[in-house]
């Protein structure tokens, strides 16, 4: 890269990188020679005589790809590294962070201001690496919407960049909770195997279709192996986010066993898909409660007092006043 024809190129780099308030120079291409080197450097075909706009964040990209970065191919050109003052910095970062935004659509944003004064002030990132990662974060951003959602890993948008604790991780997941969202809700899981959820088709991961526009959701493995109609999934604990991936924009119907953790479920899954719940009222828990008492059944005693089901606002008092938990295995002959 240390070509006499990119000499005059790589100065303007580095003096925008170290000037401050700019994320872009323009260099003007005279010759063939020059064309090639350049189109070799950036991938692409260059014509001459041209002027060309070059992007900081972009033409670390390109440098990246031929197995280095900007800053220490500027250091090995120059025999220097590249060095910023702290005002220097500060402006600078505002243009970089700014420049990826916009680039990507996202400047307009309700929280891309406090993003770039958070990012500035609290990233943690290095000068020479910010363009690259900034530019990360905000193609990452861009490409994701709660809706419709297009369910990825972290893995699969950039590599072990988003693991815990790496910068990208960190700005990318700021502007995510700046948004009022965060990664899971964003349909970002963290691997495309952990966690595959149980359903009438077998286990399933992210890379799996489930093939059933309505789907009921339930809480024992028992209706499952009982033939309960229908295709079925099966929550033994909690929404998960493969279930959330497998839910999403399906017809969805919810039955759990009457208790804490039951209501709380039926709760999560019914506001994640705006489904119904099934056979879950008090009237179906009082039926219940009353079959299973006249037929000797011991019930467990319930010692909290459930939430609020958004579906019925009676139920939580009537279990409450009865003090007794009813489960799904309770009810298995009534669901068939």
């Amino acid at each position: 890269m240390d070509q006499p024809e990119l000499r005059d190129f790589w100065r303007l780099a580095r003096e925008t990188m170290e000037g401050g308030g700019r994320s872009a120079f323009s260099f003007r291409v005279e010759d063939a020679r020059t064309a090639t080197v350049l189109g070799e450097l950036l991938r692409k075909p260059i014509a001459h005589p041209a002027r060309r706009q070059i992007s900081l964040a972009r033409l670390d990209e390109h440098v990246r790809a031929h197995g280095s970065s900007l800053p220490e191919v500027l250091e090995s050109v120059h025999g220097k590294p590249v060095g910023l003052s702290t005002a220097e910095e500060s402006s600078t970062a505002d243009a970089v962070l700014r420049f990826a935004l916009r680039e990507h659509g996202l400047l307009s944003r309700p929280w891309a201001a406090e993003w770039i004064e958070h990012v500035r002030r609290y990233g943690k990132i290095p000068q020479p690496a910010l363009p690259m990662i900034a530019n990360q974060a905000a193609a990452i951003l861009a490409k994701l919407s709660p809706e419709p959602r297009r369910w990825t890993t972290r893995f699969a948008l950039a590599g072990n960049d988003l693991d815990d604790g790496r910068p990208l991780a960190r700005i990318a997941g700021k502007a995510l909770r700046l948004a009022g969202t965060d990664w899971e809700r964003a349909g970002v899981l963290p691997d495309a195997y952990s966690g595959p959820v149980l359903t009438s088709q077998g286990y399933l991961t992210l890379n799996d279709t489930l093939d059933a526009p309505a789907i009921t959701v339930v809480r024992s493995p028992r209706l499952l192996e009982s033939g309960v109609p229908g295709p079925l999934m099966v929550l033994p604990d909690v929404l998960t986010p493969q279930a959330r991936h497998h839910l999403d924009g399906r017809t969805v119907r919810c039955h759990n066993d009457f208790t804490p953790d039951g209501i709380r479920t039926v709760n999560e899954v019914l506001a994640w898909t705006g489904g119904t719940a099934w056979r879950m009222s008090a009237a179906d828990y009082r039926e219940a409660v009353a079959t299973l008492i006249a037929r000797g059944v011991e019930l467990p005693t319930l010692n909290s007092r459930p939430e609020t089901a958004s579906w019925d606002p009676d139920l939580a008092e009537t279990m409450a006043t009865t003090g007794l938990m009813v489960t799904e295995e309770h009810v298995l002959p009534s669901l068939l």
